[in-house]
């Protein structure tokens, strides 16, 4: 049994997530599913969500973010956790598919825990914060002692951090620690104080840096692209003995359109992916598009540089059709105006915009485009994926030379790059000249779809991804299990 423990996870049915680690636990999980293995993803169950945004009399408002997620579980039972605070009761909701599990851990009692564990990311205070993931923490532990036995338990993988509270309660031979951002925010820390009321732990260090917890106490670390391992190992010099790479995959049958699965030529492909693209436009916006597509739609934050999706849209109007949205979070002011901006250019019909998107919404902006941006700050992207689940839709991408792009991309052959390829942690609020550049090589991929060359770089790209990006590769690459049999 695998065991995985996550601070967000994306199945098609209503689960809060706010980016991509809540999407690619997901995917984990539904290839999990389908290899037929026994595992089991752990998660907070958020009862007021993430946020959703709504337009009102020109203003964006923030809201909670109900689903009805809790109709597609299963309550399998109940514990009592013990903190210094008091006693916490939560329940065990289960939704599960072949032999794997998706398990949400759903506070009950007290209030003060329901109030901290009530939203994803969003917290009320410090303490808030620090309780939530410690309730996460033991919940999985009291789980996995009363539903799955610890005998049968192969691996614990911590994703980031915030579940490392897990090593601090129970000993364990095989926890791993899977680190998905590069840059600071992808190791959490908390004030030393808890640790001394919580714990009575006396740490010659304030604060606590979880990841650093996490990688003492785990047989290995995994970080989520060849070039990331860079900056982790810059950061944790004295793990890198336990310190590698697996580069991130997606589970191709829940991100593929169907009729993609089975195309073996190039003109069946052109033919299948004009009708992909058409359809799936008209299902978002209800029109046919005016000419080729450009979608930047992901989580908005200032290092995936939304701003120069702005620009590209406003340049190109009349040569494209712009997709732009996506989800900031709330307290984030620069992608609040990203947002905003997305909606005036709509408003000024510049652009097509996707507020709140689900997995369901994003897969078919995915299959209604022809050119993907993926244009992170390079340096700050661990991974990436979407561009991952374009390329596996022969959906090439202009992309910035981060995060995985620089393992399969090939400018000219089955996308398009541009900007410099940095081994170093700038701030992109200081340092950003590539624009001019990224203005290029997107005229350069409508030139080519205008020329006709562009259905070349779309095959490569398909026939190119299918094999990098799949979550077969993934799975082997971390547990070693053998690769299925192709058919």
């Amino acid at each position: 049994m695998i065991i995985s423990v996550t601070a967000e996870l994306a199945l098609d049915f209503g689960t809060p997530f706010a980016g991509g680690l809540g999407v690619l636990e997901g995917d984990k999980f539904y290839a999990a599913a389908r290899l037929g293995l026994e595992y089991t993803v752990i998660t907070p169950f958020y009862p007021k969500g993430y946020v959703r945004y709504e337009f009102k009399d020109g203003n964006l408002i923030p809201q909670e973010d109900t689903s009805e997620l809790e109709s597609n579980l299963q309550d399998v039972g109940s514990a009592l956790i013990e903190t210094k605070k008091g006693k916490v009761e939560v329940n065990f909701l289960e939704y599960k598919l072949g032999k794997a599990r998706a398990v949400f851990v759903k506070t009950v009692s007290p209030e003060w825990a329901v109030k901290a564990t009530e939203r994803l990311y969003i917290e009320y205070s410090e303490e808030h914060r620090f309780y939530k993931y410690l309730i996460l923490a033991k919940a999985a532990l009291k789980y996995i002692e009363d539903f799955v036995g610890w005998d049968r338990v192969e691996w614990i993988d911590l994703q980031e951090s915030y579940p490392a509270f897990m090593v601090l309660l129970r000993n364990f031979p095989k926890y791993r620690i899977v680190i998905h951002t590069p840059a600071p925010w992808g190791h959490p820390s908390f004030p030393l104080r808890f640790f001394e009321e919580e714990f009575g732990y006396q740490f010659p260090f304030d604060p606590v840096v979880m990841t650093e917890l996490a990688l003492s106490a785990s047989q290995e670390g995994i970080v989520v692209s060849k070039k990331m391992l860079n900056f982790v190992l810059t950061t944790f010099p004295h793990h890198s003995h336990k310190i590698r790479a697996v580069t991130n995959a997606v589970e191709i049958p829940r991100w593929q359109h169907e009729r993609l699965k089975d195309v073996k030529t190039r003109g069946g492909f052109v033919q299948a992916r004009k009708e992909i693209s058409e359809s799936s436009f008209r299902a978002l916006f209800g029109r046919q598009p005016k000419g080729p597509v450009v979608s930047w739609v992901r989580r908005v934050t200032r290092y995936k540089r939304p701003d120069f999706a702005t620009k590209l849209a406003e340049e190109f109007r009349g040569d494209a059709e712009f997709v732009l949205g996506g989800r900031p979070h709330p307290t984030e002011g620069f992608g609040v105006s990203s947002l905003k901006e997305f909606k005036r250019l709509s408003d000024e019909g510049k652009a097509n915009l996707v507020l709140n998107p689900t997995v369901e919404t994003e897969r078919k902006v995915i299959w209604a485009s022809h050119v993907w941006l993926f244009i992170p700050f390079s340096g700050w992207e661990a991974s990436g994926t979407s561009f991952m689940k374009a390329g596996i839709n022969g959906v090439p991408s202009v992309a910035s030379m981060d995060g995985a792009v620089p393992e399969v991309i090939r400018d000219g052959y089955n996308g398009w790059l541009f900007g410099e390829n940095r081994f170093e942690l700038v701030d992109p609020t200081h340092v950003d000249h590539e624009y001019v550049h990224l203005k290029d090589k997107l005229r350069e991929a409508l030139d080519s779809f205008n020329s006709g060359e562009y259905w070349d770089i779309a095959w490569n790209a398909l026939q190119t991804f299918r094999e990098f990006a799949s979550m077969d590769r993934l799975i082997h690459e971390y547990y070693g299990y053998p690769l299925p049999k192709v058919k």
